[in-house]
């Protein structure tokens, strides 16, 4: 797990983190009303899920406008991204205006997504031909092609 740099994990923390690690890992895929919404296992679940979806993704983040797509068919709760806070070892959010943007921590190298699609390389150097400029997917703002997978100006992931 990867903590922000100035975050500096207490005693109690670790010891709940480590409870938390050594429960057992539900799959993704399992029916989510066989755990009860107060169980920390369901929270785990959830946790999974998120991860899996995140994983699925080109860019490995999605906006919270666009997780709130799979609130019901995957039952998660209500109050989200103040589960996935809990969890910011696993996945960082950033704020800009009234969005939210979960990242997952591990696809990131700081700033830079460790292993690119072939899809999203294959766009920029597309752009950078054209000479335009490329509208960013999860945050709809024009940034230029080199800039483009490069998250430092509105959203810096912090090792």
């Amino acid at each position: 797990m990867q903590f922000t740099a100035g975050f500096r994990p207490n005693n109690s923390f670790l010891e709940e983190l480590e409870r938390w690690q050594r429960l057992d890992f539900p799959s993704p895929y399992l029916n989510p009303r066989t755990f009860e919404a107060a169980d920390p296992k369901a929270r785990k679940r959830v946790v999974a899920v998120l991860h899996e979806l995140l994983s699925l993704t080109m860019e490995k983040r999605l906006t919270s406008s666009q997780l709130d797509a799979f609130h019901s068919e995957y039952l998660l709760p209500s109050r989200l991204l103040l589960c996935l806070i809990k969890h910011h070892g696993i996945f960082y959010i950033t704020n800009k205006g009234a969005r939210s943007t979960v990242f997952l921590k591990e696809a990131y190298d700081g700033t830079k997504l460790i292993a690119q699609c072939p899809l999203l390389l294959h766009i920029d150097k597309f752009v950078a031909l054209s000479g335009r400029r490329v509208l960013d997917s999860c945050n709809n703002f024009a940034s230029s092609p080199i800039s483009s997978r490069n998250y430092s100006s509105s959203s810096r992931l912090h090792d």
